[in-house]
């Protein structure tokens, strides 16, 4: 199962130093004093980070785990729900919510994992002691309440109805309230609205009919404040078998919901920043290669038509070996800048290929409206002025471009809109430069 991991971490090079998901001090030191484990995965099944808690609950060190493969680390795990849910990540590119019994380390677990392109996190929560207090609770109601009251978590006893039975005294550091003041109160008066939600909104509420994710919910506190609640319940049934009330089990895990909320944001920032051109500023190829997708996808499906023109800088060879490459990236980042302040319709896309070559998206462009805006790029490059001595036929920065319209289809290759254009691209330059020409079939 595991020898196509293995074949690629073989072949594969990696520096540890050039992956790094805490991306600020501040984030990192959250991760460094949370009780949850954390750790994160490269594309191959490496490890690239883990915090302290990691080190602890998985009982191995950070200098035995980074840049070691987990499944060569922890082979027992190939065998586990564990590899299932890894694998269901990778290929939904979902969050996948599970608990995970390991052997070797005789330890529960809660686990979340968080898919990305290149980075795939992994949450550990060690809940083997709820497991064992769950077996205790059904042991006795003595045992029961030995355990509610001296639990940092919320337990409590809530009729169908939604009348609290009982609470532990964990509701005083937890919500505000003392014990007493809660029985009686109905359970959901204390739900924020937006995760109160019931299957037949017009019976009186049951917690039968309450659809809730337990895993992760607000509610109000004694101060009017939302803090979030995760939960765990089992139904207690009476003689006929019927659902009585509920007991759970709930704490406070407002302090993760930040630390997901960052480490979203932050692979969001990442995820943008891997699609931008550094040096201009607009979208590199790899964004080129995602929007081009996109927008076909959408012409396939709406049957309108998708325009490109590819730009190129004339003679820019040799106007970095006149002015030097310093010039030459201001040069760039000038004709990057005026390419977008011209293709400013909602939809234009402008992305830098590669060099001096430049690409613009235009969705449901005809080909007389690709021209039009192609020429209307040619004079804004040309505005600018920037001096080239050595150029032909100009004294000034002036570009090539070549254009192409296509009914996208889902019987042809995006790639063929691309490869138009830049056969169009060739006739410019084949005919003086500083030219727009269009694609046409029997080119």
């Amino acid at each position: 199962m595991l020898e196509p991991l293995k074949e690629v971490e073989e072949q594969q090079s990696y520096s540890i130093s050039e992956m790094n998901p805490t991306s600020s001090p501040f984030l990192s030191e959250i991760l460094e004093n949370i009780s949850d484990g954390i750790f994160s995965l490269d594309s191959y099944g490496r490890f690239i980070y883990l915090n302290s808690a990691a080190e602890h609950l998985l009982e191995r060190s950070r200098s035995d785990l980074l840049g070691a493969s987990f499944w060569t680390c922890f082979p027992d795990a190939a065998g586990t729900p564990l590899y299932d849910y890894y694998l269901a990540a990778l290929t939904t590119q979902t969050p996948q919510t599970f608990e995970w019994w390991f052997s070797p380390l005789g330890k529960w677990f809660d686990v979340r994992t968080y898919p990305g392109k290149n980075l795939f996190t992994i949450y550990l929560r060690n809940i083997t002691m709820q497991k064992n207090n769950e077996a205790a609770l059904r042991e006795s109601e003595e045992m029961f309440r030995m355990i509610t009251e001296n639990s940092t978590d919320m337990i409590s006893r809530i009729a169908m109805n939604g009348t609290y039975l009982y609470v532990s005294a964990a509701s005083r550091t937890l919500l505000g309230y003392e014990p007493d003041a809660l029985v009686g109160s109905s359970v959901f008066d204390m739900l924020h609205p937006d995760d109160l939600q019931f299957t037949d909104g017009h019976k009186e509420p049951s917690l039968t009919d309450l659809r809730i994710d337990l895993s992760a919910y607000r509610i109000r506190k004694k101060d009017g404040t939302y803090i979030w609640f995760e939960t765990t319940a089992r139904p207690i049934l009476d003689k006929r078998g019927l659902n009585k009330e509920v007991i759970t089990v709930s704490r406070d895990i407002t302090a993760r919901k930040h630390v997901e909320n960052q480490l979203r944001e932050t692979n969001e920032l990442l995820q943008r920043i891997s699609t931008v051109d550094a040096l201009t500023g607009v979208a590199n190829r790899r964004g080129f290669d995602e929007c081009l997708l996109k927008e076909w996808k959408q012409g396939s499906r709406m049957s309108t038509p998708l325009s490109l023109i590819l730009v190129d800088i004339d003679f820019f060879k040799r106007y970095n070996d006149s002015y030097g490459h310093i010039e030459g990236d201001i040069c760039l980042q000038r004709v990057a800048e005026s390419l977008r302040k011209a293709a400013k319709r909602p939809g234009d896309f402008i992305a830098r290929y590669g060099g001096e070559e430049f690409v613009v998206l235009l969705p449901s462009t005809d080909a007389a409206g690709a021209r039009t805006v192609a020429e209307h790029l040619r004079q804004q490059v040309e505005l600018l002025q920037i001096p080239h001595t050595r150029s032909e036929h100009s004294p000034y920065i002036t570009i090539s471009s070549g254009t192409a319209t296509m009914i996208p289809s889902r019987d042809m290759d995006p790639s063929e809109l691309f490869l138009r254009a830049d056969k169009a691209l060739y006739q410019a330059k084949q005919e003086g430069r500083n030219v727009v020409r269009l694609y046409h079939r029997d080119e």
